[in-house]
């Protein structure tokens, strides 16, 4: 079996999981699937399910200076001469 259709077959199993009703627990010992495994795979799962691109594009910067804003609502204002190093450690958090 490949790795694809490893990951295709326990994201199905995940699936079938959140149908079930089944507590974690009662589904992976019912499927013969280690409880530490089937967590990593709902993970995975979750991972795959999010909206939106995990980075945001900067196209320009103004003249007023850089703006991250992260998505705990927390907002830093740099100035523009900010080096790129700088951002990138900022952005990496």
């Amino acid at each position: 079996m490949t790795l694809q259709e490893k990951r295709t077959q326990m994201l199905s199993l995940v699936d079938k999981w959140k149908d079930s009703g089944m507590s974690q627990v009662e589904f992976a010992q019912t499927h013969q699937v280690g409880l530490a495994k089937f967590r990593y795979w709902i993970n995975e799962h979750r991972k795959d399910q999010q909206d939106g691109p995990a980075f945001i594009e900067l196209n320009s910067f103004s003249q007023a200076g850089i703006s991250i804003r992260y998505p705990n609502g927390v907002e830093l204002m740099l100035p523009a001469q900010t080096s790129v190093v700088v951002l990138r450690s900022l952005i990496s958090i």
